[in-house]
């Protein structure tokens, strides 16, 4: 092979190579970058969902701590307006006309007599009843029922705006209608609550 046919190779087999090496530095170049860009799109991937799980949370403590306030602030409006309501039960009540309010006083006295001699503390308002006739008349509707032992009223005036206590010894029988209405507050608040605010869950909301 002549000097020039020599050289002429030596030329071809360097521009191959060159490219050759070329190419493969192209081809890790683009590698590189793949694999550049594939952990970009993780990296923003994983802090996209890192702010998700942020924005869900604090989305959770917000709807939790408005879902609080506002079940406190029913549940204060339902006591309120519970409170209301037998307040004004206990007026319309005391503001019953005389007979009607003498009849209940005597009905709940002769239903509570224990058959041991008793006395009666009672209001100033219903002392005043008591007085004037219907202790008689309870005595009576006693007696009627087969019991023995009548009342007498005692000389004390009772604390309280209305009713009486009846007492035997160191017993002490409390219809002061305070206290009776309290108990009946007591035995139907979930029906006085419907009454006042519809059905009523388990999470103190309005249904």
């Amino acid at each position: 092979m002549s000097l020039e046919r020599l050289l002429e190779k030596i030329e071809l087999d360097a521009r191959e190579e060159g490219r050759g090496i070329v190419d493969t530095a192209k081809a890790e170049v683009e590698r590189i970058m793949e694999e550049g860009r594939e952990e970009a799109r993780r990296a923003a991937e994983a802090i996209r969902a890192s702010f998700r799980e942020r924005g869900r949370r604090e989305r959770t403590k917000i709807m939790s701590e408005a879902l609080a306030e506002s079940r406190a602030a029913f549940l204060s409006a339902q006591d309120k307006l519970f409170e209301e309501a037998f307040t004004e039960a206990m007026r319309l009540f005391e503001d019953l006309p005389e007979e009607r309010y003498r009849a209940w006083l005597k009905r709940t006295i002769v239903n509570n007599v224990s058959g041991k001699p008793e006395e009666i503390v009672a209001a100033p308002y219903d002392r005043r009843l008591l007085a004037d006739g219907l202790l008689e008349e309870i005595n009576e509707a006693i007696k009627e029922r087969g019991g023995e032992t009548a009342l007498s009223l005692s000389a004390e005036e009772a604390g309280f705006s209305r009713g009486v206590m009846l007492r035997s010894g160191n017993f002490v029988n409390n219809l002061s209608l305070e206290t009776l209405m309290r108990e009946v507050r007591d035995r139907h608040e979930e029906q006085v609550l419907k009454m006042l605010f519809g059905e009523v869950d388990v999470r103190g909301a309005s249904r």
